[in-house]
């Protein structure tokens, strides 16, 4: 047998120059996400601490609901809130996270936006997502309500394309 029948094949590596400006511009964007992250993370504990006291707050005033139902999606967001702020303990900061797609995380994620969209359709939904839940677990979500609702998953993904 020849030596090159027991070599490896030759791997192929994709590399991507950027220019130093460009760099710090993402850096940039990272450290402000991350900023916008921890205030999140912050006002959710804030919240639950409120909650976990004996008080619910409204946590939907500039969507016309009843106050019943205002109540009701107050109490799904705080049980999408309570899964984001359990899934710090599982992994750092600018990891991957798997907050609402991890075990039986799924089954009370789609719940609760199954409530949420009972109660306000898509524009509830959007409006939890994209001002409620931590960024870093926004993308997430929007894996686990895939489905639910008409359109739900092309309404989501336009979120990244909005000013």
């Amino acid at each position: 047998m020849s030596q090159s029948a027991h070599e490896p094949d030759a791997v192929s590596v994709e590399t991507e120059v950027i220019t130093d400006d460009d760099y710090q511009q993402s850096l940039a964007q990272q450290k402000h996400l991350a900023e916008q992250d921890r205030k999140a993370r912050e006002q959710a504990r804030q919240i639950l601490q409120r909650y976990d006291q004996g008080f619910t707050p409204n946590l939907i005033q500039d969507i016309r609901l009843s106050a019943f139902d205002s109540l009701t999606a107050s109490r799904a967001i705080m049980q999408l809130l309570r899964l984001s702020l359990a899934e710090d303990e599982y992994g750092a900061v600018g990891e991957s996270r798997m907050t609402y797609t991890r075990g039986r995380n799924v089954a009370i994620a789609q719940q609760c936006g199954q409530i949420l969209y009972q109660l306000g359709g898509l524009k509830l939904m959007e409006h939890v997502l994209t001002r409620l839940i931590p960024p870093f677990d926004q993308d997430n979500l929007n894996q686990a309500w895939q489905g639910l609702g008409t359109g739900a998953s092309h309404y989501f993904d336009a979120r990244h394309h909005l000013p």
